[in-house]
């Protein structure tokens, strides 16, 4: 992998990176948690070498059985992923937030516009 530094502004992206979390319950929780922060594709390996890919936006945590919500491509619908069911998590697609910030907009849109 390259260097992830970009600039001291900002944090390194997870494009890129795979994180074998299978077996290891606080590195699946936090790996998720990154999965949900993600502007991005994430593919999901299952432990039976089948693979998930799509958009991760919500996760159930507390529950008997805890789960990650994720938008596939081409459905309307979201499907549920069981955390027991994860293998490894893989930051695939283009992090589109990356090196935007909430500072970076409002100093964009507090200039005065030219026409």
């Amino acid at each position: 992998m390259s260097d992830d530094k970009v600039s001291d502004n900002h944090p390194p992206s997870w494009e890129g990176r795979r994180l074998r979390v299978s077996g290891d319950e606080a590195m699946l929780r936090e790996a998720i948690g990154h999965a949900c922060d993600y502007r991005g594709d994430v593919t999901i390996h299952l432990n039976n070498g089948e693979q998930v890919i799509g958009y991760v936006f919500d996760r159930q945590e507390d529950i008997p059985q805890p789960y990650v919500k994720i938008f596939l491509a081409n459905q309307s619908e979201a499907s549920l992923v069981k955390y027991q069911d994860i293998d490894e998590l893989e930051f695939s697609g283009e992090d589109t937030a990356f090196g935007r910030s909430w500072e970076d907009w409002a100093d964009k849109w507090q200039k005065p516009q030219v026409n």
